[in-house]
């Protein structure tokens, strides 16, 4: 019947990439496929009989990709390397990990971000009144931040190496059945809601981070306590925002990977120089962050370096991207 003919056309275009050009030659061959197996049936063709002719005379992509206007995507397709099978248990395992340890990641996140918060507020204290001694109040909000990333380092550790073993998905090209690539679509779709929902109240917390920042300026610039307060407030409620973020985007991410969709599309897995320039860049970036930290002791001030470095790291994988292209 025509399920089996559908299913065997998404196997047929399975190893292709979605774009435009091979959705359209899918839909144009169904159609063929549809009057030709219509047209034996009115012929006094079995079912079987006229799966079978119809496979038989469409099955091949490669004879067929000139006349659908694909042929060039074919030819790419069939010359990259396939890699190894992913079955559905190998799936469920990698969304399962990846779920689990977003929350962990997460967490260590939220330490990290909260970690210099003690240090602004009491440095500032310890300034603008002597009740708490400046060596004291740096001692204290040194330990605390040292502490909590003591505590984050481990979980980014743990569960670094409990996806290690699923590297290859980010990496290399895999092969998996129709079946299982429409099981993981769904659940992306279904997941979809609550993803857009975790990105839109984690992007509201950091608007609403900013308000007591800006009622501090309005209503008395010169409260250094209050202003401090306020900056502490902001890296809470952005550290509350990760929470959100991180969970939901790594847990997309975990679908895109599987479907090989955007980053983790196959023309992009062979970007090696993106992944070597990326590796090399955030050890600059931590280096610079620690060595500025602890020669000016402004860690109330040098926690800037990552949202900068964040930007500038998509800038220059833009620039990468457009230079390998061309």
């Amino acid at each position: 019947n025509m399920e089996t003919i559908k299913l065997y056309l998404e196997n047929m275009f399975m190893n292709l990439p979605a774009g435009e050009k091979v959705d359209k030659a899918k839909r144009e061959l169904l159609a063929m496929m549809e009057d030709k197996y219509n047209e034996l049936k009115a012929d006094g063709k079995t079912e079987n009989e006229a799966v079978g002719i119809v496979i038989s005379e469409f099955g091949n992509l490669d004879e067929i990709a000139e006349e659908l206007g694909i042929k060039d995507t074919v030819t790419q397709a069939n010359e990259m390397p396939q890699g190894r099978y992913v079955s559905l248990e190998t799936a469920k395992e990698y969304m399962t990990t990846t779920a689990i340890s977003a929350r962990r990641i997460a967490i260590g996140v939220f330490l990290c971000v909260c970690s210099p918060i003690a240090l602004i507020i009491l440095g500032v204290i310890s300034e603008t009144n002597a009740v708490i001694p400046e060596n004291m109040a740096g001692g204290i909000g040194l330990g605390i931040l040292l502490i909590l990333v003591a505590i984050a380092v481990p979980l980014f550790i743990y569960n670094g190496m409990a996806l290690s073993k699923y590297e290859y998905l980010q990496k290399d090209s895999f092969q998996m059945d129709y079946s299982v690539k429409k099981y993981i679509s769904e659940l992306q779709e279904a997941n979809k809601s609550s993803f857009a929902l975790r990105m839109t109240v984690g992007t509201v917390i950091c608007i609403l981070g900013v308000i007591p920042l800006v009622m501090t300026a309005m209503i008395d610039e010169n409260n250094d306590i209050l202003a401090a307060s306020a900056v502490g407030l902001l890296l809470f409620m952005v550290a509350i925002a990760t929470l959100f973020f991180i969970t939901g985007g790594l847990e997309e991410g975990a679908y895109n990977v599987l479907l090989q969709k955007g980053d983790y599309a196959p023309e992009k897995k062979d970007n090696k120089v993106m992944q070597s320039v990326s590796s090399v860049y955030w050890m600059i970036v931590t280096a610079i962050y620690l060595a500025w930290s602890f020669i000016t002791k402004d860690w109330e001030f040098t926690w800037i370096v990552w949202p900068v470095a964040g930007v500038l790291f998509g800038a220059i994988a833009a620039i990468i991207s457009v230079t390998k292209k061309d």
